[in-house]
This record gives C-alpha cells, structure tokens and sequence, in this order.
C-alpha cells in the first residue's frame, strides 16, 4: 500500500514536472515566435466614417490605421459609436480613389501611412555584414541637419511602419531619420524569418545601419528605440564600433528587464512564476535554442540595465511610457531613471502597448522634439 501510494506520488510528480516544461517550452516560443499574419476582416466605409470588428484594439481611444488588401492606407481617429460587434470610427485621411462601400482591410497602430507622409524620403539598402542589405527609409534634407542623425529602431513583432511615429518629431527637431529594418522582421526574405533572439543578434544589423549613417556623413546620433528596439539600442551602444557618435537615446516602452517583461506575461496568462525562470532557462539552453529554431541560445536574465550587473550608458536619454503597459512593465522605465541621472521618463496613461503616440500624440511629440534641441552641438 505504502509502496503503490509512494509510486503514484511519483508518477504525478513527474506529470507536474512535465507539464510544467511543457509551459515553459510553450511561453519560450510564444516569446521569439515570428509576427503572425495580418488578420484582414471586412470593414465598410461610409463617407468620412469606417465600421470595423469590435476588438480590444479597434475599441481604443485615439488615432490609428487600417492597410487595405491592396496595401493602401486609411488613418483613422476617434471612436463615433459602437454597434455591438462593430465600431464605427472617424476618418482622418483616406487613399484617392477609395470609394463607399465594403473593402477587407487589417487594423494597425501604424498611423502614418507612408514616410513621404513624414518629409523627404529616399528609399536605401543598409549594407550588413551578414550578407545582403536591410531595406531603410532616410528622411530629411541632409544639408540642414548639418550630421545629426536619428536611427530609428522598430520593436517585437513590428516593422518599420510602427517605427515612423516618432519621426515627424525628429524631422520637426531638424534632425535626419533613419528608419531601419533588422534580422527577423517581416520584411526579411523567408530564409531569414527566424524567431527573434530578443535583441542579441539584431543589434548587428542595426549596428550596420550606425555604420552606414556615420558614411553618409553622421556626425551625431540619437537612437530612437521602440519596446524590443531598446534592447537593440542598449547593445548597440555597448558594442558599436561607432558608439562614440551615438550622443543620446529615446526610448519607447522600452524593454529594459527582459525578466519583468518574461514575468508579466507569464503572471497576465495566471502561470506560477516559476514558468517564467523555466521559460527563461530554455531560451538560454543550447537545446531549448535549437527546438525552439534560435540561431544561438539567449541568455533573457542578462539583458536588463536596472540591476547592479549592467549599468546602462552615461549619455542623455529620454523614456516614454505608459504607467499601464500591459506587456513592458511601466516598473523598468522607473527603475532605470532611478538609478541614472542623466535619464529622464515622461509617464503617459495611454491603454495598450507602445500607444503614447496614438494617444497621447501631441506630448509624445513635443518631449522627442524638445529633448532633441536640448542636446549641445558636439
């Protein structure tokens, strides 16, 4: 009896162990995991009003974008009703020729539909080491920004398109944009579309761009990173064969503790903490990396610049952030500037993640472009 008791207890331990792994391994690749496909739903436009499915994103204030299936861009703005599995909203720019009547279209944060929409642009390949070039927009007029650059650096599961929302205030600031795609997006070729390594392997790519930047006449360089792209940005400047140009940084929502982000997710899916170390282990293990198809393992514990083990650089940064993130916990931007004066952090209440600038557009544009003009000429 005692033997058959004893055998059980170890037979469900061993279940819960499993299981437990099973979570693990499950969180691991829902974190790295590629950008899914746009989800294209109907939608119909009525004069200057559009009816879009009631989402938790179609249902927040503020202003926003839908792309066409025929890649067209429509900005839309506030909420006029809801029409119970419908919201109907306003209208703020819409593509010539697009007529009444019903059309497919995708839903996005991305407000702005295209960089020309910013200022001047020109369309460039940034050279990378890897191999190949990375598709980038310039945008400015190189002459009056005299070599003061800003590369602008996209998050998780993002393109370039979320990344443009903060050029209009780099542009009005007088500074040129660079607006940079990297390793694992989605506009890499299939052979590249791998799972993110959190920042580890980007970085290079968005290194390349510092590099071709500083050739194009770069003297002084702001790096304006959004969520992931912070992490980017944070070894970049550890890195860079270049970092001596890079003056300042604007972060985003920025992932800063990849531990507090691991674990909010986890703690938002009502899973024991505990899967978020387990989680963590596997992305940083050799075998967990090749059966979750990583390049190389990531080591998610060490990329934080809130601790004792990493302090970030001695340089002027400007944070933006939503004291109610839900996926960047709003925690991090604190205990950064804390522990650095030379960092300061706008706190914004903008629902949802890395949507400061939809929301809140105005401040989000006057702090980018006030602390642009604050910087001394080098």
């Amino acid at each position: 009896m005692i033997r058959s008791v004893a055998i059980g207890a170890g037979v469900t331990a061993a279940t819960v162990a499993l299981a437990h792994t099973a979570l693990a391994g499950y969180v691991a690749r829902r974190l790295v995991a590629p950008r899914a496909p746009k989800v294209f739903a109907p939608v119909g436009i009525e004069g200057d009003t559009v009816s879009v499915p009631a989402t938790d994103d179609s249902r927040q204030p503020g202003t926003y974008g839908l792309r066409l299936d025929d890649g067209s861009h429509v900005m839309v703005g506030d909420i006029v009703r809801v029409d119970g599995d419908r919201v109907v909203r306003s209208i703020l720019e819409r593509p010539t020729g697009l007529s009444d009547g019903d059309a497919v279209a995708a839903w996005t944060s991305q407000n702005i539909g295209a960089p020309e929409d910013v200022g001047p642009t020109r369309h460039v390949a940034v050279p990378l080491r890897r191999g190949g070039s990375a598709e980038a927009w310039e945008i400015g007029d190189r002459e009056s920004a005299n070599g003061r650059w800003t590369i602008h650096v996209h998050g998780l599961r993002s393109s370039r398109n979320g990344a443009l929302r903060s050029a209009p205030a780099t542009a009005d600031a007088g500074w040129m944009s660079l607006i940079v795609s990297y390793a694992g997006d989605e506009e890499c070729a299939p052979a590249d579309a791998l799972p993110s390594s959190l920042g580890t392997r980007e970085w290079r790519d968005v290194d390349d761009a510092i590099a071709y930047a500083v050739a194009q006449g770069a003297r002084e360089i702001v790096l304006v990173a959004w969520s992931m792209g912070g992490t980017i940005a944070m070894l970049a400047v550890e890195q860079s064969a270049h970092r001596d140009a890079i003056i300042g940084l604007v972060f985003v929502a920025p992932a800063l503790d990849w531990t507090r982000v691991v674990e909010n997710a986890v703690a938002g899916a009502h899973l024991p903490r505990t899967v978020a170390v387990a989680s963590m282990r596997v992305l940083g293990s050799r075998v967990g990396a090749r059966a979750l198809g990583l390049v190389e393992a990531v080591d998610a514990r060490a990329l934080t610049w809130v601790g004792e083990h990493r302090s970030g650089p001695d340089l002027p940064t400007l944070i933006l952030h939503s004291r109610v993130d839900p996926v960047v916990p709003f925690s991090g931007s604190v205990a950064y500037v804390e522990r650095h004066p030379d960092a300061e952090l706008v706190a914004f209440d903008a629902t949802g993640h890395c949507n400061e600038a939809n929301q809140e557009p105005e401040r989000f544009h006057d702090a980018i472009a006030g602390f642009l003009r604050s910087l001394p000429r080098g």
